[in-house]
């Protein structure tokens, strides 16, 4: 006599579907996976690219109040409400602010000031940065780019005058 399972199974068609689902999810798993290591890589390069566009705007703010003491005290002023920038007194600035920065503020991978870091018109101070970011986790998506991205970024600043 059969079992009422064994019947029902055979109402249903029998053994032809067993082990579909298991598979199914397996997979639906294993992109799921996928997609989230990629989301954790990408955030993860987007938001040291944040902190490096942070520090560049610091560096700005810092050189575009940077007068060029010589300039200052030699040809004057200028126009009122401007500070006479050159492109060594902003790179200066932007060397003291790093040196005087804490290790954590500078800790990026193969960090440089870039060109064209100085002030392109004499009244606005542009600093250039660049890094490598590593992702945290790389999926097998990434894997081309194991060595990291280089990322740049450049951020501009006006003195502020009275």
């Amino acid at each position: 006599m059969r079992t009422l399972r064994a019947r029902w199974r055979d109402a249903r068609g029998g053994h032809r579907e067993d082990g579909q689902i298991l598979l199914l999810s397996i997979v639906y798993g294993a992109i799921t996976l996928a997609l989230v290591l990629v989301v954790i890589a990408v955030s993860a390069i987007y938001l040291e690219r944040k902190d490096l566009l942070s520090l560049a705007d610091a560096l700005a703010a810092d050189a575009a109040d940077a007068a060029d003491e010589t300039t200052f005290y030699t040809e004057g002023r200028g126009d009122p409400g401007q500070l006479p920038l050159t492109d060594a007194s902003v790179r200066d600035s932007v060397e003291e602010y790093l040196a005087a920065a804490p290790a954590s503020m500078v800790d990026f991978e193969d960090f440089a000031v870039v060109p064209p870091t100085g002030t392109p018109d004499g009244e606005i101070a542009e600093v250039s940065l660049t890094a490598r970011v590593r992702p945290p986790v790389l999926p097998w998506a990434l894997l081309p780019f194991a060595d990291g991205f280089q990322i740049e970024v450049t951020a501009y600043g006006e003195p502020d005058v009275p």
